[in-house]
């Protein structure tokens, strides 16, 4: 892994107030063949289905989303979409299956070939001089792979809740930042929802931190923000009055509330990537980065010495 250098109005529950015709099979196929040709892997029926929402194609109602799964299962069936185009992550394979060798000889080449360019792999810890650790705490698990893309470049683990998280999950959270994480500020950066929940998750996700054990932490909300709805245009839908924390929710940002998936992938990402930066210190970082690629080209040439060692044991096993 290569670190980066751094230079400087809906209706709900099915009522609706507006009378309009559903989409079609092929209006609904072109628009989501638009969004998926915006991300670099499969994405969610979820994440498609906010997507659309946010365009103001369908509705926001159970209906429109049950609809929404049959359209997109005749249309990978038939091909109109492609086959991969969404992901399950709520249902998984357990087990490696049948796998192995054929031979002492294959399998020691196998290792021999990932050896040739293991030394790429070669990191260093990149927060250990800079003031401050960061991590991302976010609401939604569907947008976990754009999150930790970003994350992951710049050496900072991504935890996604899947709403409010559990006891474990938050528990795991403290010592993670009592463990790894101590001597210095931890700053969590969080992504939620615009809306009751996502708003009161940030408070709750503080309090119980704080109460499992994690010291010297600050909680701060990147995204979604209303500052960002109204920047970006993202369509509101109005609060689910069912949510037990509407009515506060309401009294401070009135009777709208947006979906952090609402978000255009690539601004998303941007957004992520904009907020871990203002946690660095630039040369710091820098210098480390340097300092990785010396090593690199280190560890390459030492490596080769002992590729060309391995060759010969390898060919004196093929003749035997």
């Amino acid at each position: 892994m290569h670190q980066p250098v751094i230079t400087e109005l809906y209706p709900v529950d099915g009522i609706s107030s507006v009378s309009r015709s559903a989409p079609g099979y092929d209006e609904i196929v072109r628009a989501s063949l638009e969004v998926f040709d915006q991300y670099d892997t499969a994405i969610t029926l979820r994440q498609l289905y906010y997507r659309l929402v946010s365009r103001l194609l369908i509705t926001n109602t159970i209906n429109s989303y049950k609809r929404l799964s049959r359209i997109l299962v005749k249309a990978r069936e038939q091909g109109d979409v492609p086959i991969n185009c969404l992901e399950d992550r709520s249902r998984r394979i357990l087990g490696r299956g049948d796998t192995g060798f054929y031979s002492a000889e294959e399998y020691l080449k196998s290792k021999l070939n990932g050896l040739q360019d293991s030394w790429k792999s070669f990191t260093m810890p990149m927060w250990d001089n800079q003031p401050k650790h960061v991590l991302i705490s976010l609401e939604k698990d569907a947008l976990s792979r754009l999150v930790s893309r970003v994350a992951n470049r710049y050496s900072i683990r991504t935890f996604p809740t899947r709403g409010y998280p559990s006891f474990s999950y938050v528990q795991g959270m403290a010592r993670y930042m009592q463990t790894r994480l101590e001597g210095k500020h931890v700053v969590v950066l969080y992504f939620g929802d615009f809306d009751p929940s996502g708003i009161d998750i940030e408070r709750d996700l503080e309090v119980r931190l704080e109460r499992y054990g994690a010291k010297d932490f600050s909680v701060t909300r990147v995204a979604l923000t209303a500052d960002q709805i109204s920047e970006h245009n993202l369509p509101p839908m109005p609060v689910k009055r069912s949510d037990a924390r509407a009515e506060g929710f309401m009294a401070t940002h009135g009777d709208k509330s947006v979906e952090l998936d609402a978000l255009d992938p690539n601004l998303f990402q941007d957004i992520v990537e904009r907020s871990i930066r203002q946690q660095i210190k630039v040369r710091r970082w820098n210098a480390k980065v340097r300092k990785i690629e010396e090593l690199q080209v280190w560890i390459k040439e030492k490596l080769y010495d002992i590729e060309m060692a391995l060759d010969a044991e390898l060919e004196s096993l093929e003749d035997s």
